[in-house]
């Protein structure tokens, strides 16, 4: 998920360098992990030409995906988390019992 926040910031910046500093890391690493989302994703997420910083077609989708798919985590470790801070003596029921 760190991930996609990272290509947020720079879909937000447009610019690696404050894109970096909003996160709090260095530049370098930042590039690094939108190179390995770009080849996990198998598409070009970002227009590097020119010296400009522009999202592709691919980059706009995701764009659009990504805040979803963060709130969706988000939701699913709060959920994770409630679960497993419940009582153990009255544990939830296996999904196997309620299908």
């Amino acid at each position: 998920m760190r991930h996609l926040e990272c290509f947020l910031a720079v879909g937000e910046e447009r610019h690696f360098g404050r894109a970096a500093e909003r996160l709090g890391m260095e530049q370098p690493p930042l590039s690094q992990r939108i190179r390995r989302l770009e080849k996990e994703l198998g598409a070009d997420l970002f227009d590097r030409t020119g010296g400009q910083v522009q999202l592709t077609p691919a980059g706009h989708v995701l764009m659009r995906e990504a805040p979803g798919l963060l709130k969706q985590h988000q939701r699913m470790r709060t959920l994770v988390l409630r679960a497993a801070a419940a009582d153990p003596v009255d544990p939830p029921r296996p999904w196997t019992e309620i299908y």
